[in-house]
């Protein structure tokens, strides 16, 4: 367990941003229902490490998406508030940085949290609860759409209610003013799927909906996976299995999510702690998954593990 001189001093680094046309409900045959907190089940997990690289000269890396690139399967680790969009593009194996650029933001705010793939672009979501569109182009990206609102701005500027953003806002309210970071929802990952899937949300532990062209969020739709201040990042693997993840204040937790599409039948299986430093992002490649670790500045940690169920 981490002192806490150092959890303090995380929490300092983390806490450095600012205060962070009804749009259509994703289709009910993607998320059923409004969910309780899942039950926890599950037979128990195994990890080891694997050979990686420490880290990345990517600063405060906050959220990675898979992406073939030249022909070959690259890691996109994106940076949060303060760094521009910056990104590093990570070798899978070794964890070698192959590549840093900065992504176009259109004067969006740089507090770039989490990134998924929808098609053959690159989704970026911002703490309030805006997304950002990119293709790919030689040797960086482009931006093709946004910023653009996963709903009505139906939250006020201020709407901020904890320091680091880890009490969620009274009300249904879902995005706030595209240019604050840490407010409202305080989103924090984004997972897609077939063009749905969920925003992580940090103030309140929730993945709600998303669904739609575009990208709406939907407070009605939603799964509680963690505590409020706690919930880092969301995953899907190739296959479509759902995993989420904690931060420090969640113990690192990273869990799997069953029956995502039926919120009241979902379940929550926890795999293992993994990550070292401020785990936020992470990636899911069948029984692989990495962490990446934002602890304010660069370089930022990484890890690669290999998890199983154990055999009883």
């Amino acid at each position: 367990m981490w002192p806490r001189v150092a959890i303090l001093g995380l929490v300092a680094s983390c806490g450095k941003k600012d205060a962070p046309v009804p749009a259509a409900a994703p289709p009910p045959s993607v998320i059923a229902k409004p969910a309780a907190a899942p039950d926890v089940v599950g037979e128990p997990w195994t990890c080891e490490a694997l050979p990686f690289a420490a880290s990345t000269p990517v600063p405060e890396a906050s959220g990675a998406a898979w992406m073939t690139i030249d022909g070959k399967r690259r890691l996109v680790v994106v940076s949060d508030s303060g760094n521009h969009g910056a990104y590093g593009l990570i070798d899978p194996e070794t964890g070698a940085t192959v590549e840093q650029g900065l992504l176009p933001l259109n004067h969006s705010t740089d507090d770039l949290e989490g990134l998924a793939i929808r098609g053959e672009h690159l989704i970026g979501i911002t703490s309030p609860g805006w997304t950002l569109e990119w293709k790919r182009v030689q040797g960086g990206f482009e931006l093709v759409a946004g910023p653009t609102a996963l709903g009505p701005v139906d939250l006020p500027p201020n709407a901020v209610h904890g320091g680091i953003g880890d009490r969620p806002p009274s009300g249904s309210g879902m995005v706030c003013d595209g240019t604050r970071t840490n407010c409202g929802r305080n989103y924090e990952g984004i997972c897609l799927v077939d063009g749905v899937g969920f925003a992580a949300a940090k103030a309140d532990g929730h993945l709600y909906a998303l669904g739609g062209d575009p990208l709406a969020v939907s407070h009605d739709r939603s799964i509680e996976v963690a505590a409020p201040g706690h919930l880092a990042d969301c995953a899907f693997d190739a296959s479509g299995a759902l995993y989420v993840a904690n931060n420090l204040f969640g113990l690192s937790t990273v869990s799997r999510i069953d029956n995502w599409r039926d919120p009241q039948r979902a379940t929550i299986t926890p795999i293992g702690s993994l990550g070292g430093g401020f785990p936020e992002g992470l990636a899911v490649d069948g029984d692989v998954f990495y962490r990446f670790s934002d602890t304010g500045g660069a370089p930022s940690l990484m890890g690669k593990f290999r998890c199983a169920r154990s055999a009883r």
